[in-house]
């Protein structure tokens, strides 16, 4: 399996590279030489938004990707002109990637307008030639949304089922590892990864970004009801006729698979598991009969849907201002924002680097402003990270390409050189690597119409520059630390978690808020990530324990709406539960207590088995809101 990995992975590289390089030469030749390197960032900027859908509304994305490159394009140009016209304009564009491209939660796209501004910047043009820069640019937009459109007009559809099929596969697995009393821990990982990324493509899929088709709404909730399972194998019982029983869960997950691709079905679903929960009377498997028995209701109304039913979208409700864009956008525009602090940060140093560059004609400048660039960062601790690694890889490069270069002399093999190593950086992970790879890439460019040693020097001595110039920056304008993002992540879940109850809540009185729920439920998946990805710099203490617990009662809650929605809690139950609710949301902390051990005096008198299930996992989601309620962030530096 890991070599035919290795071979996929190599393949789709080269295919990537090769398709780069075609089209970087095809774009230099129909827009010329000076607007190469904005081929380069269309690129970049493309295959960045590969990840998410821009097709569930393509005309606003379209209007918002070329009005940004032609702004771009326009203030590039008149600041090349005037060093204090570009002023003004150089803060403000760089204020623009630094904060609309940069998000809480989700991969930043700063990269890719950040360099393009900056290619513009260096590389100015005759007011004649300012008419072809900006057709290139608006042919920017164009090409991104005709990729969009061909690669991701039906990646719900396609991409979407692989993730589900995927996460029953991995059940399976996981099962046949429990039977035999192997770790399952590489399962685990594989089914969590599978469940986030599908979560984001709903996500991504959104109308008017709030709204969700038919079929991003079945998908979420058949995702929920697999993480049910999941969750559920994870604290797995010993349980009587253990062998029929896992036999039997085996059958149910190849019968969703089935589902799933639309193949013939097997009539007998359930059967087996139903016989095993009467028999054994046992509350856990029929827990697992009736997440089944949900998962199979929400599959059969994917089955039986075309295309046109698919995409059907609801907006019988107006987008609440809390989730709109623009919301979003002025409740961050203050000083304890981590997207407002980087765009100061970035529009002030590129501002004053730019114009240094300028005031004394540097002829190499550029090489710092693309250095400042690099090693600024929305926390602190990452730009002190990429210091030490973008000297010791431009160290590492400049060393590499003087060998080589020392080596090999003529134009062809130097420019293979260039090109292999240009191959070599789509490989790349790590920033040091990527820097090393670059490095010899720039290096070689530059000195196949300069003197190699000459060039080598003046990169280093201005790579340098921006380094001193960006810790400086880091350190003073705006600092803003992991520790404090972490913990404002760690304060975000929770209030979403409130948040979702409270909306369940709401949904009892009036059934028309399950966009906000999905949207809320959809949310967490990034969160989590953004927080997995500070835990690298900076860990946060029983991080696992406390994500798992996190995700645990997100589950719940969802799944509470789940069987709300559809009907499959009793009158008197949802009324007990409603009670309770409204009791635990007007509690403080303290008092969880009380509600919870009145809620279990309670359920002992429920009768329906299913409804004593239901009592008992809204026990559990009270429990976990109390724990993760009064979990405390606590920071330390990763080791090592």
């Amino acid at each position: 399996e890991g070599r035919l990995n290795m071979k996929k992975l190599i393949i789709s590289k080269t295919l990537i590279f090769l398709f780069i390089v075609l089209f970087i030469a095809g774009f230099k030749g129909v827009f010329g030489v000076e607007n190469t390197l904005i081929g380069v960032t269309i690129v970049i900027a493309l295959l960045m938004y590969l990840e998410r859908d821009l097709t569930a509304n393509p005309w606003k994305n379209f209007f918002m990707l070329f009005g940004i490159n032609v702004l771009q394009g326009i203030f590039g140009y008149l600041s090349a002109i005037n060093l204090w016209v570009a002023i003004p304009l150089n803060f403000i564009s760089m204020f623009i990637v630094g904060y609309f491209f940069t998000f809480n939660f989700k991969k930043p796209l700063a990269v890719a307008f950040g360099l393009q501004y900056l290619f513009i910047l260096t590389t100015p043009i005759s007011t004649s030639d300012l008419p072809l820069r900006l057709v290139a640019l608006a042919s920017g937009a164009i090409i991104i949304m005709i990729v969009q459109v061909i690669v991701n007009k039906n990646k719900l559809s396609k991409v979407g089922n692989k993730h589900l099929l995927n996460i029953c596969d991995k059940l399976i697995e996981k099962l046949e590892s429990i039977s035999n009393n192997h770790d399952c821990e590489k399962y685990n990982t594989s089914i969590e990864t599978s469940i986030k990324e599908l979560r984001k493509i709903i996500f991504y899929r959104r109308y008017e970004g709030y709204y969700l088709s038919y079929e991003g709404r079945l998908k979420l909730k058949i995702s929920a009801c697999l993480e049910k399972i999941y969750m559920l194998l994870n604290r797995f019982e010993d349980i009587e006729n253990k062998k029929e029983f896992i036999t039997a869960f085996r059958l149910e997950l190849e019968n969703v698979k089935q589902f799933i691709k639309k193949e013939s079905l097997n009539t007998n679903s359930l059967h087996t598991i139903h016989d095993l929960a009467t028999k054994t009377n046992s509350v856990y498997i029929n827990e697992i009969f009736n997440s089944f028995e949900l998962l199979y209701d929400l599959l059969q109304e994917l089955y039986v849907s075309n295309q046109k039913e698919l995409n059907k979208i609801e907006k019988f409700v107006d987008i609440p201002v809390n989730f709109k864009s623009s919301y979003n956008h002025f409740i961050n525009f203050n000083r304890n924002s981590v997207r407002f602090t980087y765009a100061m940060r970035l529009g002030i140093t590129i501002t004053i680097a730019a114009f240094i560059s300028a005031f004394f004609e540097l002829e190499q400048g550029r090489w710092i402003l693309f250095t400042i660039f690099s090693v600024t960062q929305p926390y602190l601790e990452q730009a002190k990270y990429r210091f030490s690694e973008r000297i010791i890889g431009t160290l590492i490069g400049a060393v590499i390409f003087a060998i080589l270069f020392s080596i090999f002399t003529n134009t062809t093999s130097r420019s293979l050189i260039i090109l292999l190593f240009g191959y070599l950086n789509s490989y790349a992970v790590q920033y040091r690597n990527i820097i090393i790879t670059a490095t010899v890439c720039a290096l070689g460019a530059a000195s196949l119409i300069s003197d190699p040693s000459i060039v080598t020097m003046e990169r280093i001595i201005y790579v340098l520059v921006g380094i001193i110039i960006g810790m400086i920056a880091n350190s003073l304008i705006f600092p803003y630390g992991i520790q404090k993002g972490t913990s404002n992540l760690v304060q975000m879940y929770k209030d979403t978690s409130k948040m979702l109850m409270e909306e369940v809540y709401k949904y009892f009185e009036n059934r028309a808020n399950s966009h906000s729920i999905n949207n809320l439920f959809a949310i967490t998946s990034f969160i989590e990530d953004r927080i997995i990805l500070n835990n690298e710099t900076m860990e946060v203490k029983h991080s696992l324990q406390y994500l798992e617990k996190q995700r645990k009662l997100n589950n719940g809650i969802y799944e509470l709406f789940l069987r709300i929605q559809r009907h499959k809690i009793d009158n008197e139950t949802a009324k007990l539960i409603i009670e309770d609710i409204d009791q635990i949301m007007k509690s403080s902390a303290e008092e969880f207590g009380q509600v919870i051990k009145k809620l279990r005096k309670e359920s002992n008198n429920v009768i329906k088995i299913d409804d004593h299930i239901v009592l008992k996992n809204v026990i559990e989601i009270f429990e976990e809101f109390k724990n993760i309620s009064q979990y405390k962030v606590e920071l330390e530096s990763r080791k090592g």
